[in-house]
């Protein structure tokens, strides 16, 4: 019955699902990241590429991590909490009840695996 409970469990559904979408994110980012230092090469030469290149991601990702925490002034890891008021009147997150089988891990694997094969053969070469 342990087994079961462990299968079942929401929450290492949801760690699965964030560690392959982690990995794509991070396949995907290699991919395009070789692409576009071939294409800032050409230009400018590989070393001003890289730098160049590097420049732009840390900009990128700057802007996007302040918009993320600044959204709504506040910062959720899950989709699936809510905020509830305590008896000394401060907010926290908790859980939130969900269904069970609402972490499809094994659609999304197969999703991104297809994801990922079909940007092999059209256009990256970073794996085969």
């Amino acid at each position: 019955m342990a087994e079961v409970e462990i299968i079942n469990s929401q929450a290492i559904g949801r760690g699965a699902i964030a560690g392959l979408t982690g990995i794509l994110g991070l396949y995907m980012t290699a991919a395009m990241w070789a692409e576009f230092n071939d294409a800032l090469g050409f230009f400018f030469g590989p070393s001003l590429g890289i730098i160049i290149g590097t420049i732009i991601f840390l900009i990128y990702q700057d802007r996007k991590n302040v918009k993320e925490f600044s959204m709504n002034k506040n910062y959720s890891k899950s989709e699936r909490t809510e905020l509830v008021k305590g008896p000394d009147g401060r907010y926290s997150q908790v859980e939130s009840n969900i269904e069970k089988g609402r972490n499809p891990v094994m659609f999304i694997a197969m999703l991104y695996f297809t994801i990922v094969l079909i940007s092999e053969i059209s256009w990256s070469d970073l794996i085969f």
